[in-house]
């Protein structure tokens, strides 16, 4: 993905913001592995105004510290599977940032109690690791063809969106497919994919405008997804009893 990514930018690669240049070879390196362009601009690092001055150390205690709260209650409870799904991926990423992030890399998560909606969750407050590739990719080729068709901009817009969407279902799915059976694989595109709609249908309804209501309907619509979706992967008896030997490819 990265590799396409960088090809679709041949033309306009990202510009470096140090000087002097390195060599040729340390820049391709540089550029292939930075995720979200920190050196470069642009880049595609997205923090909310509001929560952008926070501790990321402080933010990964209380994290972990949900997580440790869900793995006490009953581990049957698809939705509370689900939240460890999310808390599992925000500890593992969080743990490799703070380990290998530059000093001036702004944190890889928001504080995830304090999304408030479907675009700010997935633009803000979740990992951006995918941002320049959903943009490359798939938002902007069908944001930038479809209005000269005479598709009006906001819904070429929108499919754009839906594009990206739809690319991290591919993605998902494909990297998880030694893991989850054919359900747990189909609930996990449709996952992305109605985030996408919902997404859409958000912004259509709401647009920027922060609203209680607008909060708790999107808190409701993850987590019900993200139960449905849980209901699939038949996580055994939760994250303590996963065979992680078998899944590491370690037999005996």
């Amino acid at each position: 993905m990265r590799a396409l990514d960088l090809f679709t930018r041949r033309h306009n690669f990202p510009k470096y913001n140090y000087s002097p240049r390195p060599p040729p070879l340390t820049f391709s390196f540089i550029i292939f592995t930075e995720l979200r362009f920190e050196s470069f601009t642009p880049n595609y690092i997205r923090i909310p105004h509001d929560v952008e001055k926070f501790s990321e150390p402080t933010q990964f205690a209380i994290h972990m510290g949900a997580f440790a709260i869900l793995q006490a209650l009953p581990q049957s409870n698809p939705t509370i599977l689900a939240l460890e799904v999310l808390l599992s991926i925000y500890t593992i990423l969080e743990t490799i940032q703070m380990a290998v992030r530059y000093k001036s890399s702004p944190a890889l998560f928001g504080p995830i109690y304090k999304a408030d909606s479907l675009s700010g969750f997935w633009s803000e407050t979740w990992h951006n690791a995918f941002a320049s590739t959903c943009q490359s990719l798939a938002y902007e080729p069908i944001r930038q063809s479809l209005p000269s068709w005479g598709i009006p901009v906001s819904i070429a817009r929108s499919l754009g969106v839906l594009a990206a969407f739809f690319l991290m279902a591919i993605f998902h799915v494909g990297v998880l497919s030694p893991l989850l059976p054919t359900d747990g694989l189909l609930r996990i595109g449709l996952f992305f994919l109605l985030n996408g709609v919902g997404t859409v249908v958000e912004a259509v309804i709401w647009g920027k405008r922060k609203h209680w209501l607008k909060a708790a309907l999107a808190w409701t619509f993850e987590l019900l997804l993200a139960t449905w979706t849980a209901q699939a992967a038949h996580i055994p008896n939760g994250f303590s009893q996963i065979p992680w030997r078998n899944i590491c490819g370690v037999y005996q």
